[in-house]
């Protein structure tokens, strides 16, 4: 999409579609939630307020799908984990005890605390990717879809499309992906979308201009106490309307924004909008909000974090690309796991290790290398697990069977277990234990339009205690990381690690005693090759 700079100032007039007023007959599910002592693990898009002060959250729940969670301050109910795979993406509690969610994928659904409600476009919904739901004064429920705004009666819907395409954005339909929808004090509505913001009195679209230029990529609109209009562009910073004018009050992007009881303003976005690799749970001191430069504290860095309320106790709650958190002032709580680490169990079927070695000298035949004398085997892993912090390993421990060692042969057996140098039955478990982990490269890069992190394979240099035959020493070695379905789907740990066998006191053959072993002599060092697969 190319960026083009339009000053022209003018209306565009309203262009209604023709859905008219579709008539639902929703099927219904009768489908129990489910209840847990976590929460989500990934991605957390949206968080909003329940009745009795719950908390309502949405978002993917790994790479590919997505749930939604109602806390009551001490359980999770997952209400979507029996629905399907579908990418669940905002969610309200209505003023009746409905709870609606919206989906990217399979349009909405709804439950009524009994039986679950499926509308799509058969019903008359604009399009099936929905994300946002709001509901207004007088109780109707609006959706924001990639086809336009949709509006709900409580019998059928009504379709709205804003009019024309984006100024800025060429192509596409932008101007009707719709990204949030809000009713201001005096009844008109504030749409954000991924092309133009507008604003809307009931009879047409006026698109929200500033200098010539259009308001794009909004994610997040609020009003605040004073009735100042806030809007949140990713990628050209944090905005406020008082009516008359446009104020640019940071150029920090903004993804959500609220306001706290104490009239701070709170955002989550990128801290850099030329390169939003960095993003930040902020504050915004009230009492600078309106002086030039505004006194900013930054709660919390990371990849990405998007969803955010304060909670009827004045906590605020803010949704990442690793779950969901609740900051109280002092500390902030992970509740997908308090304790701040997640333990992964090592699947001993799947993981390895392979040891390979080799004599000093080769094996020649006239000019010919024939052989360089190395031997290779495997050894199992009899057990393990792996600790992973917000994404990153940052400890573990592996134990392996030493009677296992066995050297692999091109030819059919039988032969005999090698190396014989091992006394397995004094010490038939070695150990590794992990001390420090460096990440070098995380793999991670940014997607389209910038607002979203893509995992890749992680460089990381881990080093640890290593203990055979009842002597440790220390050692580091390189590995890649990656996590196949998600943050909390399956982790695969790649490495190699070199060791020189005679620290352990493995000198048979050693090169340290050449004059003894003549051609016979074994190189000391040995080539580790590690595959370990944990899971959650």
């Amino acid at each position: 999409m190319k960026y083009i700079h339009v000053y022209a100032l003018f209306v565009m007039s309203v262009f209604l579609s023709s859905c008219g007023q579709n008539q639902t007959n929703a099927p219904k599910d009768n489908i129990k939630p489910e209840i847990k002592d976590i929460g989500p693990n990934i991605m957390v898009r949206n968080i909003k307020k329940g009745r009795n002060g719950a908390i309502l959250i949405a978002g993917p729940n790994n790479s590919s799908f997505g749930d939604v969670f109602r806390y009551d301050g001490k359980s999770f109910t997952n209400f979507t984990s029996k629905i399907g795979s579908h990418r669940f993406w905002d969610v309200l509690e209505d003023r009746k005890g409905n709870i609606w969610f919206t989906s990217t994928d399979s349009g909405v659904y709804y439950y009524n605390g009994k039986s679950i409600q499926h509308f799509t476009t058969t019903e008359g919904l604009a399009n099936n990717r929905v994300m946002s739901v709001y509901e207004d004064k007088a109780g109707i429920i609006w959706f924001g879809t990639g086809g336009g705004i949709s509006r709900y009666d409580g019998k059928s819907f009504r379709n709205f499309k804003t009019p024309g395409p984006s100024r800025v954005y060429k192509g596409g339909n932008w101007n009707n992906d719709i990204t949030t929808i809000i009713e201001d004090k005096t009844g008109k509505l504030w749409v954000g979308t991924r092309g133009d913001a507008f604003v809307y009195d009931g009879k047409t679209f006026n698109p929200l201009i500033h200098k010539g230029k259009t308001f794009t990529n909004v994610w997040s609109i609020i009003e605040d106490r004073k009735g100042n209009i806030w809007l949140g562009d990713v990628t050209n910073g944090l905005w406020r309307y008082d009516g008359s004018t446009f104020t640019n009050v940071s150029e920090r992007g903004a993804y959500a924004i609220i306001e706290d009881k104490e009239g701070n303003i709170w955002t989550t976005g990128p801290v850099n909008t030329a390169h939003v690799a960095v993003w930040a749970l902020s504050r915004y001191d009230a009492k600078s909000l309106y002086s030039k430069e505004p006194t900013v504290t930054e709660i919390m860095l990371g990849d990405a974090f998007f969803g955010l309320l304060e909670a009827n106790d004045g906590s605020i709650w803010f949704g990442s690309a690793t779950g969901v958190y609740r900051y109280n002032g002092k500390t902030i709580t992970d509740f997908y796991n308090k304790e701040g680490q997640k333990k992964y169990s090592i699947d001993t079927k799947q993981s390895a290790v392979v040891w390979k070695g080799s004599m000093l000298f080769g094996a020649w035949e006239g000019t010919e290398l024939i052989s360089d004398g190395s031997a290779a085997g495997e050894v199992d892993i009899l057990k393990g697990e792996l600790l992973i912090e917000n994404g990153h390993l940052a400890g573990g421990t592996v134990e392996v069977g030493m009677n296992t060692i066995e050297r692999k042969y091109h030819d059919p057996g039988p032969h005999n277990i090698f190396p014989d140098f091992f006394d397995v039955k004094k010490f038939p478990v070695s150990t590794f234990v992990i001390t420090k982990v460096e990440t070098l490269n995380d793999g991670k890069t940014e997607g389209r339009n910038g607002n979203m992190t893509i995992e890749g394979v992680a460089t990381i240099k881990v080093t640890g205690n290593l203990t055979i035959e009842g002597i440790t020493k220390t050692v580091t070695f390189p590995t890649n990381m990656l996590f196949k379905d998600g943050m909390d789907g399956t982790v695969v740990v790649n490495g190699t690690l070199i060791i020189d066998r005679t620290d352990w006191g493995i000198d048979s053959g050693s090169e340290k005693h050449f004059d003894k072993s003549g051609d016979g002599t074994i190189s000391d060092d040995v080539k580790l090759f590690i595959k370990i697969v944990a899971k959650k």
